[in-house]
């Protein structure tokens, strides 16, 4: 049976930063949850400082869990402040570029840090875009001049094209031409639609979560989760303390590892319900 023991730290970090968004896409758990808020810059901080003292630096670290960060007003302040605090830390930004101007572009390649910018564009046709994602499809050009500017600014960041694919939205051959279509702009990446309570599970698995030994999200309200498909932040995790190193290993999610290496998972409903392993 596969068990996954527990680093001395998270490889990940996500910040819940702000649950605000201008999509509406169709696998996105966000809207399971009535959840709303944004981190303080006094907190945003707190985590950052307290980050910035590990002997061993955090490998990678999201600034935003399931909002769009450039919905955000202070998205650069967030950026910069992660940059100049964690230079040892690669910046993985998830977008679904639609807001990306000139501007912003300008400014977004002067985070030195960015490793990946993954764009969420999730279709290939326009009308499957619109439908999939809530925005017009007069975005994908944008995102196309966006991922343009950025591969002769700043060869050095990874740039990818991602498209959570679940046969209910999208067919087979479409998956196929996204693939053949987008590998000219950016690194085509096919994702199988996870659930986490959107639909009825057929099949239920027991096999641990990798995610919740490797990962960690900081709510915007201190709550703590080791899993983006808990948006809600349902699972009671704790609360960040002050110290993230100690709260990787608390008595609640060292109790949630233990009952997924034990193949008891189905005992967390949150779990129960989810196809991710």
């Amino acid at each position: 049976m596969i068990k996954y023991n527990t680093p001395d730290q998270p490889r990940q970090l996500r910040l819940d930063t702000s649950t605000s968004c201008n999509a509406g896409c169709l696998s996105c758990h966000r809207f399971l949850t009535k959840r709303r808020g944004r981190m303080s810059d006094e907190l945003l901080l707190e985590i950052l400082n307290d980050v910035s003292k590990w002997d061993e630096p955090l490998e990678e670290i999201i600034p935003v869990n399931y909002g769009e960060l450039f919905y955000c007003l202070d998205w650069y302040m967030i950026l910069k402040l992660i940059d100049d605090m964690l230079p040892h830390t690669d910046i993985v930004i998830p977008t679904n570029g639609s807001l990306l101007d000139e501007d912003k572009l300008k400014q977004l390649i002067t985070i030195k840090n960015i490793f990946v910018i993954n764009f969420s564009i999730n279709a290939y046709l326009p009308e499957t875009y619109k439908a999939f994602m809530g925005l017009e499809s007069s975005n994908l050009e944008r995102i196309k001049e966006a991922m343009s500017f950025l591969k002769q600014e700043r060869p050095d960041i990874n740039l990818w094209a991602s498209m959570v694919y679940d046969p209910a939205y999208q067919s087979e051959k479409e998956k196929e031409l996204f693939v053949d279509y987008w590998k000219e702009y950016a690194f085509p990446q096919v994702i199988a639609a996870s659930n986490c309570g959107r639909y009825e599970l057929r099949i239920r698995t027991s096999l641990p979560c990798r995610s919740i030994f490797s990962d960690m999200v900081v709510g915007f309200d201190r709550k703590l989760t080791s899993c983006c498909f808990d948006p809600g932040f349902n699972i009671n995790l704790g609360y960040y303390t002050g110290d993230l190193k100690k709260d990787w290993k608390n008595l609640q999610l060292e109790e949630l590892r233990r009952l997924h290496n034990e193949g008891f998972r189905s005992r967390i409903i949150e779990c129960f319900q989810c196809s991710f392993a």
